[in-house]
């Protein structure tokens, strides 16, 4: 029996043997024509993978533990100074409460280094905190000679295992690599509870906790900064956001891909009809090979995927900053993306069956497209669903999940309707192009389904990277936050244990160190910096008497919080500059002057200081406070050279950094650069990558679709004397025409939703590198064209003879 001729009805109950005939009768046809269908096959299958992986992906991206708290809900800090009242308060906790861990910090300088090492003394697998320690390399430290490091902490002081550390005056053996699992940046030092006296004490528990009976202070995990709990809340926008267009993404390139199996198959279909079959039939022919298809794409994609996670998990963890268990994997969401696969595999083949079903057997015998309606339609709903879609993103902003998620589905679905008449769009613009051109565009507006689908799968590719990038844009440090630009320096002068003392260097030792420093980056500006000391205070406990600096207080009174310290400098016409001001503006008796909008108090002054406001840069360890030359002359202080500031005309490259810490280590200083991004910068270059590529990809896969099928059109413009510049031209228009559609209505769209979110921090779409867009909107449609100008080199064997035939 021919494949193209109808099985016979079989007896029995009518409808179900013939069911079963058409099922097998489109089995024979799916291997008959594998060749045809591998492609379609293929497309589902990377679909399938990318969807698995990535959801395994964003499912890790949250921390499973609170990276200072682990699984407690409470922290009690006791001050470590009075060893009694420790004692007491810690019998009094214990006696209240079921279950505590007691972690112990003291702060220590390190050689090289502008913040303090935590010295911790924390027990392995405790109660609350055993997520947030574990031992890498070597063992657990015992005793009082004992200590273990994390790995970025040994890198910057040149220690390994074997070694010696001795910040806080007593020596210990370095014998293990030790780490926060849950944020791998935390560097300290891991000592034994037993062996050291800490500074102060975190008391961790769980559940209700009454300060008043215990006379403590007590705080929750996100009463220390609102912000942890807020980005916690975007990550968890975001996962749920990206796996709703995963969700989505399987189904477009479903979609994409039996719009054209289905216009293959449109003769045979017609045949089909044309010796009796009904429409229901007609249907089931193509539903049979959507199932088969789909069970095939959605096992050995999961397979791939599944696979492939090992792979990823590795290189995410330090993007991620915490440790991803191998063996974590949504398998409810990827249980979902497997039925998807099946369902929308099996709807994409049952749509274009139907509407086969409902043509004409003649129509359906010449192989032509049905004529389409006017689009007026279509459009409509997409603008109804976008404007539907933004105003949702608009209301839920950044902190509601679920609304954020039905948002992402309907604008992703306006997305698909608007695809088609984009399409059509484009096919009119192109109107005076040169007839390979007009061919390739016009080719597209005759099938605006399998077009507009492919269209919405590109554009979802592209729009997941986009929003990523301005979503991790927002993470990262802004003026207001960050401690120095990228551009900057720090260089502090630092011998002494007590902050509240300066150095001791002579003239000629300042004089050395400063020449050091003016070439640590070259052509960059060096400012040196003064504070102010007064020379009747002392330092009682210490014989020498060294003269102690002069702080600045901010702070509001009775918040509790007016003894923090402010770096203060004295000023000069070099920091004027560097904070933007002119000198001329600064009155007489102006006593401070700074970028800082809070309340400043100088100690052992009975008055408020005078204080100039300028708008300057932000960056907190930036010198942003200034003591003038009349205040130093009202109190009778002196100044004494604390260090230097390093600004340069370009951002600062590794071996700079490198070189500024050795520097500082070998000559017993501090160093600071800017906090560390790349966490951030890492996660938004692999989006963008894995983005653009996977989009090639699909729009590789589809154009050798929509060109397989046009094999006909080419034979006769091979026949008609067409060269092969001419097929180039075609192929390369049409890939080039689906990406630029896809970057408009994908990149397009995303930055229209994230400025319904952002609208109230715009800020940050002037913060996003200009080689993300340049490389997404750019690139993408020109790489397409290249892609498809090379690939189509060689004559398909399709002009011969049809595939499958």
């Amino acid at each position: 029996m021919s494949a193209l001729a109808p099985p016979r009805p079989a007896a029995g109950r009518p409808g179900v043997p013939a069911r079963r005939a058409l099922v097998r009768w489109s089995w024979r046809l799916l291997r008959r024509e594998w060749r045809s269908q591998a492609l379609v096959t293929v497309l589902l299958v990377v679909t399938v993978i990318a969807a698995v992986c990535g959801a395994t992906t964003i499912a890790n991206l949250p921390d499973p533990a609170d990276s200072r708290l682990g699984s407690a809900d409470t922290v009690m800090t006791l001050n470590g100074k009075d060893p009694q009242a420790v004692a007491s308060d810690l019998v009094k906790i214990r006696a209240s409460l079921k279950t505590v861990e007691v972690i112990g910090h003291s702060s220590e300088k390190a050689p090289g280094l502008g913040t303090p090492v935590d010295y911790r003394s924390q027990r392995l697998h405790g109660p609350f905190a055993g997520a947030l320690l574990a031992i890498h390399q070597g063992r657990y430290p015992q005793g009082t000679g004992e200590a273990a490091i994390t790995a970025g902490l040994a890198q910057l002081l040149g220690l390994r295992l074997g070694g010696t550390i001795s910040l806080d005056g007593h020596a210990r053996a370095v014998v293990g690599i030790a780490e926060n699992p849950s944020f791998l940046a935390d560097q300290f030092v891991l000592v034994d509870p037993a062996s050291t006296r800490p500074q102060s004490l975190s008391v961790l528990t769980k559940g209700p906790v009454g300060p008043g009976g215990l006379g403590l202070t007590t705080a929750s995990p996100t009463s220390g900064g609102a912000g942890d709990n807020n980005d916690g809340i975007v990550v968890a926008t975001l996962v749920l956001g990206c796996a709703m267009i995963l969700l989505l993404l399987v189904a477009f390139v479903a979609a994409a891909a039996f719009a054209v199996l289905a216009h293959r198959r449109l003769r045979q279909l017609g045949m089909l009809a044309a010796i009796g079959a009904t429409g229901r039939q007609v249907r089931q022919v193509m539903t049979a090979t959507g199932l088969l298809i789909g069970v095939l794409a959605a096992v050995l994609g999961t397979i791939g995927g599944l696979a492939l996670w090992p792979l990823v998990a590795p290189r995410l963890e330090s993007t991620v900053d915490h440790r991803i268990a191998v063996s974590h994997v949504p398998w409810t969401l990827i249980g979902v993306l497997l039925v998807l696969a099946i369902v929308t595999s099996t709807g994409a083949a049952w749509w274009p069956a139907r509407s086969v079903s409902r043509m004409p057997v003649t129509l359906a015998l010449s192989g032509r497209p049905p004529v389409r309606t006017s689009a007026h339609r279509s459009a409509l709903l997409a603008a109804v669903l976008f404007i539907a879609g933004i105003g949702v993103l608009a209301w839920a902003g950044k902190t509601r999940p679920w609304p954020v998620a039905g948002a992402t589905l309907l604008t992703a679905l306006a997305v698909l309707f608007a695809a088609p008449g984009a399409v059509r769009v484009l096919a009119m613009t192109g109107a005076r192009a040169p007839i390979a051109v007009r061919l390739a565009l016009r080719d597209l507006a005759r099938h605006p389904s399998r077009s507009g689908a492919a269209v919405a799968a590109i554009s979802l590719a592209l729009g997941v990277p986009a929003v990523l990038v301005i979503v991790l844009t927002g993470f990262q440090s802004t003026p207001s936050t960050g401690n120095l630009s990228d551009r900057q320096l720090l260089v502090q002068l630092s011998e002494a244990d007590d902050d509240n003392l300066v150095h001791t260097h002579t003239s000629s030792e300042l004089a050395a160190l400063a020449g050091q420093v003016n070439r640590l980056v070259p052509g960059a500006t060096v400012v040196p910096l003064k504070k102010a000391v007064s020379p009747d205070m002392q330092k009682g406990a210490e014989p020498d008497g060294v003269p102690a600096q002069m702080t600045v207080s901010a702070g509001t009174p009775g918040t509790g919080d007016e003894s923090r310290d402010v770096s203060t400098y004295v000023a000069s016409p070099a920091l004027y500059r560097l904070l933007g001001t002119d000198p001329a503006r600064i009155g007489a008796a102006t006593d401070l002057v700074t970028t800082r909008s809070d309340r400043l108090v100088i100690p052992r002054d009975a008055r408020d200081p005078a204080i100039t406001h300028v708008q300057g840069p932000a960056y907190t360890s930036m010198p942003t406070t200034l003591i003038t030359s009349a205040a130093l002359a009202r109190h009778g202080w002196t100044t004494i050279s604390s260090g230097w500031f390093i600004q340069s005309d370009r951002p600062l490259t590794g071996a700079q950094q490198a070189a500024a810490r050795s520097f500082a280590v070998n000559n017993g200083l501090t160093v600071e650069i800017r906090d560390g991004q790349g966490a951030v910068t890492n996660t938004r270059l692999g989006a963008v990558a894995v983005g653009v590529l996977f989009a090639l990809g699909v729009l590789a896969m589809t154009v050798g679709l929509i060109r397989s099928e046009a094999a006909a059109d080419l034979r006769t413009l091979t026949a008609a004397g067409a060269t092969p510049a001419i097929r180039r031209i075609l192929a390369a228009t049409t890939a080039g025409a689906l990406a630029l559609l896809g970057v408009i209505l994908g990149v397009g769209g995303a930055c229209l939703a994230m400025v319904a979110i952002y609208r109230h921090d715009l800020a940050v779409f002037g913060r996003v590198p200009i080689g993300y867009p340049i490389t997404v909107v750019v690139g993408t449609p020109v790489l397409a064209v290249l892609a498809g100008w090379l690939l189509a080199v060689r004559e398909p064997t399709a002009i011969a003879r049809r595939m499958g035939e």
